[in-house]
């Protein structure tokens, strides 16, 4: 511009050169020059008034030689070398230069404003915080970089709307927040006075300011990234964008803050003091902070009550309330925990062998665990057995060694039943081991052993000590016949009995495993609950040995006929009774066959008849480990409550039978009368098996049209030649 400006006087004027100087300090510095001062592009000029001008370098030109024209407000030296001195107008020229000042202000003004335009851009670009330009409708027109990379658009290719990065969770909250906003600033322009407006500037700055502070908000939101795979916790400040001199809203800022990392650090903090908090004022006994030597320093509302402390006595020392007898074994404790201290923190200090996140990790490892104490009261009338713990108290930044935690909890009464339970079992084993050839045990709430007595060995093989801790169903026998494990199932049925519905006296047979011989044995089982604070806390049971009934070799002929429930214990039960007087006429390999055979058909008709349990659904539930539950559940049902399963049994001359009948739809049997009996093994059906097993072990299997009969024959004289 300015070598425009020179060019066009010196076209305009008959003038030798013209240069063009700017204020600088107290003087002028040459900006531009044409045709003089060609030698001195640095020169400078102190310029008082037309007759008193100082060059600061010496010059051809003689400053008489010269017009020195300033503007008006004296912030440009126009200096002018003309050719014929009287030819030039230089009121026209004054003009000139004070346009050419003004226009040069303007210029510079402009260029400041592009330089604060983009650093604010720069900032508003760079800044970690998300920040975006909105306009009314809620779409971003402009958003920061950290913006951009989180939220994964380009706004040149499809509108951007704040709802797309607004968590759902807040999607109603902020959709309301702004059409609040939007709403009432609406409402309050309608109260204004648009010819005030025009024509009182106070009225309308005072309605602009009102209006951005009704649009101003700050809060905290959730937000969501494009992938919806990360959500971020901020806080935000919405400000809108009014031009100034105008009510116009183009639009609004809105900037927030990842406070997500910092919301979870103080919420755990929160969570850690509140935790810490109430541990230290509701532990057992008593907790006590106390320092190096020994001193409390605070401790809880438990020891308030138990000695009668007075939070604003005097300090005491945590050896008070030792047992005279434990106090040299408490103070080595700490002697040793303090000592461990010290040598992890020489390991950091002195060695630099760890790092300060090292050192504290192995100081807040420290601990005194559970050690028996002995502790008095504060009138030194009641000593308590405690389990007594502490812990170190250091410093977060430096980790200076404060004191430690204590913490004590009475085991006194726990010691004591436990003494008089070890008492009263030495005395229960010497009765219960000499005075009686049962099997005496006591399980657990999840029927594991706790105590068992001698007889174990004696009767199963089993040496006491390798049963304790094990679950009991892991004596039972497994028959490899026996696929669908109807022992271990009816004995978890009578273990679920005792301890889950509180039944008392639950009487079955199950059959046993040898340890070493790895034979069948059959006890009588008999369980009770153990109640305590009413509570079923485990199982006190014995077993014996079936009995032989004297009359046995005398019985000719017996009939006998039940009506059961649909309980899987009763169906056992039931099998024992009608096969245990057939020794006298069969062997005890085909007595066990044909009493499997007739458990397999009454638990059919339990299962399949009354409860209507198909194969498929039993065999999803067994897969899912759900069998028990549904089975309760169908037990339980109103409609299969009250449906009984009848058996009729006859032992004659010649010949056992057996009747089964349920009350169930029935099912087609005939499809599996089909399969050959010798193709069992070969096949495994994993359906139908009591079926076959029950036709391989008798002589006749008769079902009824409906399918819910079975009438059952064994010849006695077939098996006993």
């Amino acid at each position: 511009m300015m070598a425009h400006f020179c060019q066009g006087t010196m076209d305009l004027y008959p003038l030798h050169g013209a240069a063009i100087a700017v204020r600088s300090g107290t003087g002028f510095a040459l900006r531009y020059s044409r045709n003089i001062f060609n030698d001195n592009p640095d020169m400078e000029f102190d310029y008082t008034d037309a007759d008193i001008i100082v060059f600061s370098k010496e010059e051809r030109h003689s400053k008489n030689e010269l017009f020195f024209i300033p503007d008006a407000e004296r912030t440009i030296l126009l200096i002018l070398a003309p050719t014929r001195k009287n030819r030039i107008n230089v009121p026209e020229i004054q003009d000139a230069a004070n346009l050419l000042a003004r226009v040069l202000v303007q210029q510079k003004k402009q260029a400041d404003l592009l330089l604060k335009y983009s650093n604010y851009k720069t900032i508003f670009k760079k800044t970690s915080n998300l920040t975006a330009i909105l306009n009314t409708r809620g779409e971003v027109v402009e958003w920061n970089e950290a913006a951009e990379e989180l939220f994964g658009r380009d706004l040149a290719s499809t509108p951007v709307s704040y709802v797309d990065f607004v968590h759902d969770d807040e999607l109603a909250r902020t959709r309301a927040l702004f059409s609040s906003m939007y709403r009432d600033i609406m409402k309050y322009r309608k109260t204004l006075e648009p010819e005030r407006l025009k024509n009182d500037p106070a009225y309308l700055k005072a309605a602009r300011e009102t209006i951005m502070q009704m649009g101003t908000s700050q809060g905290f939101t959730r937000l969501i990234n494009r992938s919806g795979n990360k959500t971020l916790d901020v806080d935000y400040t919405i400000s809108l964008i009014i031009p100034p001199g105008s009510l116009e809203i183009l639009g609004c800022i809105v900037t927030t803050t990842d406070i997500t990392k910092r919301k979870v650090m103080r919420e755990r903090l929160e969570e850690s003091e509140r935790k810490y908090r109430e541990l230290f004022n509701l532990v057992p006994l008593f907790s006590m902070l106390i320092d190096t030597s020994g001193k409390t320093i605070d401790y809880n509302y438990v020891s308030m009550e138990e000695y009668g402390l007075d939070p604003g006595q005097e300090a005491l020392s945590y050896m008070d309330f030792i047992h005279e007898e434990d106090r040299n074994r408490a103070a080595s404790l700490f002697i040793n925990l303090y000592t461990r201290a010290i040598e992890i923190k020489n390991r950091w200090i002195k060695d630099r062998a760890i790092s300060l996140d090292e050192c504290a990790r192995e100081l807040r490892s420290l601990r005194i665990r559970n050690e028996p104490l002995r502790l008095l009261s504060r009138g030194k009338d009641k000593y308590f057995e405690t389990q007594f713990s502490a812990s170190l108290w250091i410093g977060e930044s430096d980790l200076e060694i404060k004191g430690a935690l204590l913490s004590a909890i009475d085991v006194t009464e726990r010691n004591n039943y436990r003494r008089k339970l070890e008492e009263s079992e030495k005395k229960y084993r010497e009765l219960v081991e000499e005075k009686t050839r049962d099997i005496i045990f006591s399980l657990d709430n999840r029927a594991r052993f706790i105590m068992v007595n001698s007889n174990i060995r004696e009767k199963l093989g089993y040496p006491e000590d390798s049963v304790i801790g094990k679950y009991i169903i892991d004596i039972l026998y497994k028959d490899p016949i026996d696929k669908n494990q109807i022992n271990r199932e009816t004995f978890l049925e009578n273990i679920h009995r005792v301890l889950h519905e509180r039944v008392p006296d639950v009487r079955f047979n199950a059959v046993c495993d040898h340890k070493f011989l790895g034979e069948p044995v059959t006890l009588q089982f008999k369980l009770d609950p153990i109640i305590e604070n009413d509570a079923v806390v485990g199982i006190m049971g014995f077993a014996s040995e079936i009995s032989d009934d004297p009359l046995r070799d005398y019985l000719q002929e017996e009939t006998l006929s039940f009506t059961i429930d649909n309980r899987l214990t009763i169906a056992d039960e039931v099998s024992f009774r009608i096969t245990r007087n057939l020794q006298k006429h069969l062997p005890i390999g085909k007595i066990s066959l044909l009493r499997l055979g007739i458990r397999e058909m009454i638990i059919n008709a339990i299962e399949h008849g009354n409860l209507g349990i198909t194969y498929e659904e039993k065999t999803l539930a067994q897969k899912n480990q759900s069998y028990h539950d549904l089975l309760r559940e169908r037990q339980m049902s109103p409609v299969n409550r009250d449906k009984k399963v009848r058996i009729d049994y006859h032992l004659a001359k010649d010949a056992i039978s057996y009747t089964i009948r349920d009350e169930g739809e029935g099912f087609d049997y005939r499809k599996f009368i089909k399969i050959k009996v010798k193709s069992l093994n070969d096949q495994m059906l994993s359906h139908g098996r009591g079926i076959l097993i029950t036709r391989s072990v008798f002589d006749q299997v008769q079902y009824n049209e409906k399918g819910n009969e079975v009438h059952l024959v064994a010849y006695l004289k077939k098996n006993t030649d």
